[in-house]
């Protein structure tokens, strides 16, 4: 099961946005809850430097949606296991701005 989570930057950011906008955004963000490795890892240096290398994103109407995962639980001495996967949703970017 995932859980996520949402950062202040992150929510700010999405209040300034126009309802459309919004709506693509969640609409994404269904899909990484559900999916979890949805995401690139291919970010370019400005996204690495600001948020770390383990993010990943998600694009969605003109913007990339910047979030990490990690995993918790019970994991056997191999890694498997049942554990809970949380994601943290970390901020949107405009891809106007980073390419």
């Amino acid at each position: 099961m995932t859980r996520m989570r949402f950062s202040g930057p992150f929510l700010d950011e999405l209040a300034e946005l126009d309802e459309s906008a919004e709506a693509r955004i969640w609409e994404k963000l269904e899909l990484v809850e559900s999916f979890p490795g949805v995401g690139s890892s291919l970010l370019e240096p400005l996204l690495v430097r600001a948020f770390g290398r383990g993010c990943l994103k998600v694009s969605a109407v003109g913007y990339d949606v910047i979030y990490e995962r990690s995993s918790e639980g019970d994991e056997d001495d191999r890694g498997n296991g049942e554990g809970d996967e949380t994601v943290s949703v970390l901020g949107i970017i405009k891809q106007r701005r980073i390419r």
